[in-house]
């Protein structure tokens, strides 16, 4: 097994996806870009980020993930920030950064 891992050592896939995260990962991502919208407050770049976690709905992606990290016990706090960012974007923003996204 040593000679295989010598003359073929493993490498990193280049071109996996984001989107083909786990579940668990996917929401942590989601706090992140929660922990950055505390900071910035800007709803357009936090959709934008959502939308590279997965090309779908990024509301739905942030209503998962918030559901996802009630039932695995993320701390209360960091549900405050998630709740807070879902809060943050309204419709008419919601809406300006989807005629403006870029598919």
């Amino acid at each position: 097994m040593a000679i295989g891992w010598m003359l073929m050592p493993p490498t990193a896939p280049s071109d996996a996806p984001i989107s083909n995260l786990r579940t668990d990962f996917k929401t942590d991502l989601v706090l992140m870009v929660a922990e950055d919208f505390q900071s910035e407050a800007n709803a357009m770049e936090a959709l934008t980020q959502l939308d590279k976690l997965d090309s779908g709905d990024p509301i739905t992606l942030l209503g998962k993930s918030i559901q996802y990290a009630k039932s695995i016990g993320y701390p209360e706090e960091d549900l405050i920030l998630m709740q807070d960012l879902l809060n943050g974007i309204d419709a008419e923003v919601y809406l300006q950064w989807n005629a403006n996204r870029v598919p």
